[in-house]
């Protein structure tokens, strides 16, 4: 990538030292709960279901609070994927007073906003050289944290699988289980 074309497609740069560091994924959690204006919802949910505070740590961890939503330059990817999350799952269990379809609404909701972490392609700069960050492959919490890793810089380039049709199923299966994702009708 020429240096021109890389002013060009740049989405967001991310360089380190970070002003605020990043903390565990259940602090960082609680923060982009609080941001996505869904705390205390997000509170109740996730004590009726723990997994689903499972599963979003584990997203806190693959996107963390810098992952920029290819959609709309500003805008947050976890946060988005929280918000869609708690506000479908609300609706569900207004509309079917059941538990039950919460959890699925939720897993449904936020599968289906993660996918598009894979709209945008994240460059790690190094002392060596830029490598290409895989979304599928790896916790973004692990490349932020690295000493190694100087600068991180989000093209506006989509991943070669974001067009694929289990796009949605290779992204929501970093982050919920098998069951979950049965559950939510994402496994045949």
């Amino acid at each position: 990538m020429t240096e021109n074309q890389h002013k060009r497609d740049t989405f967001f740069i991310l360089r380190k030292p970070l002003d605020m560091p990043l903390e565990s994924s259940a602090s960082e959690l609680k923060k982009a709960c609080r941001e996505a204006k869904y705390y205390s919802h997000s509170q109740e949910i996730f004590a009726r279901w723990p997994n689903l505070r499972d599963a979003s740590q584990r997203m806190t961890s693959l996107l963390t609070r810098y992952w920029p939503d290819p959609r709309n330059q500003g805008d947050k990817l976890l946060i988005n994927c929280l918000s869609v999350g708690f506000l479908e799952a609300e609706k569900a269990m207004h509309i079917n007073n059941n538990d039950l379809s919460e959890q699925k609404a939720f897993i449904k909701y936020v599968s289906n906003e993660l996918v598009q972490c894979l709209g945008l392609t994240l460059m790690i700069k190094r002392k060596q050289g830029c490598i290409v960050y895989d979304p599928v492959s790896g916790y973004l919490d692990n490349v932020i944290n690295s000493p190694q890793n100087n600068e991180l810089i989000w093209v506006d380039e989509p991943h070669a699988a974001f067009k694929s049709s289990q796009s949605t199923l290779l992204c929501a299966s970093r982050v919920f289980t098998l069951i979950e994702l049965r559950l939510a009708g994402l496994l045949d």
